[in-house]
């Protein structure tokens, strides 16, 4: 997967998270969230990028 589609991901997982907390109190297996996260890092460090990029 490429940084995009990782982030989308990650993005819609936090969405699910959410709405699931609310719904269902207990906690999932499997934490989308934090898995999409160190993908996400992970593939920040191979690729030699900032997580935020710098201000003008």
């Amino acid at each position: 997967m490429d940084l995009n589609q990782l982030l989308f991901h990650h993005q819609v997982a936090l969405i699910r998270d959410s709405a699931q907390a609310i719904d269902v109190p207990a906690p999932s297996r499997f934490d989308l969230v934090v898995h999409y996260e160190r993908r996400i890092g992970r593939l920040r460090h191979e690729m030699g990028v900032a997580r935020y990029p710098a201000s003008a």
